[in-house]
């Protein structure tokens, strides 16, 4: 009976869900991501983000392209603040 069950396959927004759950946002177009870490570092004077740029190596390894280490707040404000080219209407 277990042979006729037929799966379908993940959505694309169920797969994006999942992969925030894992802490990566992929890039739409190529095969590399941002992988966030599981807490910010908060200091006297700052939150901290240490993001990793990855992507699949040739033996289809993640490989780490570069870190960046970014103020949360500020990353926060610029993503709230950036404005829309809503092309929806074109």
């Amino acid at each position: 009976m277990s042979n006729k069950i037929v799966k379908f396959p993940v959505g694309s927004n169920k797969r994006k869900r999942l992969k925030e759950k894992e802490g990566k946002i992929e890039c739409e177009v190529s095969g590399r991501w941002i992988q966030f870490p599981e807490a910010s570092d908060k200091f006297s004077d700052m939150e901290y983000l240490c993001l990793d740029v990855m992507t699949t190596g040739a033996s289809d390894n993640e490989r780490k392209l570069c870190e960046l280490i970014l103020d949360k707040q500020q990353l926060q404000k610029m993503l709230n603040e950036l404005p829309v080219n809503d092309r929806t209407k074109t």
